[in-house]
């Protein structure tokens, strides 16, 4: 085997089966062993952003220790931190577009740099290709910070609606999302999301970035219409992207000062 790459990673919060630690750290440090003892020539570790030993939150504290497991394991391994990433399926533009999205606690004044999925696949790729990034520590983000607020008027000015986003005290919303993740069995929020709500993206200044790897990221604003059209209604479906419509308004507005 000539390469590996660890996608065990999607656990945002614990569940009945599995904590943070066992994916993160235990789960790591199994297949890091696998890779020591079968010889594996490349493996690129899928981290986080804001990895932090001293985290207040648990999931970026056991990222922190996954990342400590695999390089004293293997010390050649590529660790990877992405920013919250946006896409098909994501956890960020589809979850603000819900219809169910409404509790938040910081009144969604969390800032970080958003990160597009394939641009994310495009810098594993070149890894992969590039043995030089054997051992180092790369940071993928987007090029605009955005806080969640910010994000969610992009995304209800794509989807012609207005999403109600209700905020709770972090005392009162913290052990209720904790009690609620031991009583029902669906995905709901976690205390420790809540947690991170209040965690703005930290950037390691030592890590290499998509520059180092020739990738120029995309803006988000440029794919909200991409992926989100299917929120809108009927009468809304076939109008132009949002940004479009701008661009737009901005040319009649440049006219009018031209004519005055």
């Amino acid at each position: 085997m000539d390469l590996l790459l660890d996608r065990r990673t999607l656990i945002l919060m614990r569940c009945r089966n599995f904590d943070l630690e066992d994916v993160h750290v235990e789960g790591a440090e199994r297949i890091a062993e696998a890779v020591a003892k079968y010889d594996v020539d490349r493996f690129i570790h899928m981290s986080s952003y804001n990895a932090n030993k001293n985290s207040p939150s648990e999931f970026f504290r056991t990222k922190a220790r996954g990342e400590e497991v695999v390089r004293n394991i293997f010390p050649e391994t590529t660790i990877v931190r992405p920013a919250p990433v946006f896409g098909y399926e994501d956890r960020l533009l589809h979850t603000l577009a819900g219809a169910t999205n409404l509790f938040t606690s910081n009144h969604m004044q969390q800032r970080f740099w958003p990160v597009h999925a394939i641009d994310i696949g495009t810098a594993l790729s070149r890894m992969l290709e590039d043995d030089n990034t054997a051992s180092e520590t790369f940071e993928l983000y987007g090029p605009t910070n955005y806080s969640m607020a910010e994000i969610a008027e992009l995304v209800d000015k794509e989807i012609y609606k207005r999403r109600r986003h209700i905020n709770v005290p972090k005392p009162i919303l913290k052990p209720a999302a904790k009690l609620l993740n031991q009583l029902i069995w669906w995905k709901t929020t976690s205390a420790d999301e809540v947690e991170r709500e209040f965690l703005d993206q930290v950037i390691d200044p030592k890590a290499k970035t998509f520059k180092d790897l020739g990738v120029e990221p995309a803006e988000l604003r440029n794919y909200t219409f991409h992926y989100l059209q299917a929120y809108r209604s009927s009468s809304f479906y076939d109008l132009p992207p949002a940004t479009e419509r701008e661009k737009r308004e901005e040319k009649k507005f440049l006219h009018v000062i031209d004519d005055q």
